[in-house]
């Protein structure tokens, strides 16, 4: 088996170290893991220490000049490009209704959760052209559905955010999909972590049944038998399709 190579970013917590600690479990693979701190990202860093087929890198999301750098420092370690991206860092801390939301706030979820995944493509394209499985998926939300819109007012700032996520990645299947890219949405599902809690105690859904290994390892199975079928569609961790 050909050796891989994956980028996951937020890899600090939650869904994004699940991804790295399942991916250091294959065999021929090099996961590169992003952190806005990565000084502070004890489990990653235990993570690192015990398989030396993780690279950690510091990214804060809305930084050109670091995505720069991430991307440069991936290819001096070996050139030889990515097979998968998963855009997974993202911020999800207002609950605002339409009447109270705070513009600085909408203005920086989407500065963050839109504007740094545009960031990070633009800075992994090229290493993504040099490999042939070209796979760039961002984690996105059930939330962000037009059609199944359900009554919550996380479409106000964070779900908004995510929707307009999920027209980038269209867009870039579109544009680059005769160039090979398979480029798609992700839906993660409501998971047991800091930021699903977070969501489940503003709007009293109670308990959270999924966890992040059982998300994780779904997505995984999604992301790895994508093919150019699946191209600019908004696909589910239960290898489901969500209409837009």
């Amino acid at each position: 088996m050909a050796s891989q190579k994956w980028l996951v970013t937020g890899s600090n917590r939650g869904i994004g170290l699940e991804f790295v600690k399942q991916l250091s479990q294959r065999k021929n693979i090099t996961i590169f893991a992003t952190a806005r701190n990565p000084e502070k990202a004890t489990e990653l860093n235990a993570l690192a220490a015990a398989n030396p087929n993780v690279h950690i890198f510091k990214l804060e999301s809305t930084s050109v000049a670091e995505a720069a750098a991430v991307a440069k420092g991936i290819d001096q370690i070996d050139g030889e490009g990515l097979d998968v991206v998963v855009a997974n860092a993202a911020i999800a801390n207002n609950w605002q209704k339409v009447t109270e939301i705070d513009l600085g706030s909408l203005a920086e979820h989407h500065r963050v959760n839109v504007g740094g995944t545009v960031i990070l493509f633009k800075a992994v394209y090229p290493l993504l052209l040099k490999r042939q499985t070209r796979k760039f998926v961002a984690i996105s939300t059930l939330a962000a559905s037009m059609t199944n819109f359900f009554e919550a007012a996380t479409g106000s700032v964070y779900g908004s955010s995510k929707a307009a996520l999920n027209y980038v990645l269209k867009s870039i299947a579109a544009e680059l999909g005769p160039e090979g890219f398979i480029a798609f949405p992700l839906n993660p599902g409501l998971v047991d972590t800091e930021m699903g809690r977070g969501a489940s105690d503003t709007f009293g859904w109670g308990e959270i049944a999924l966890k992040a290994h059982e998300s994780v390892a779904g997505m995984l199975k999604v992301i790895d038998n994508a093919t150019k079928e699946q191209n600019g569609h908004f696909l589910s961790y239960d290898e489901t399709e969500i209409p837009w």
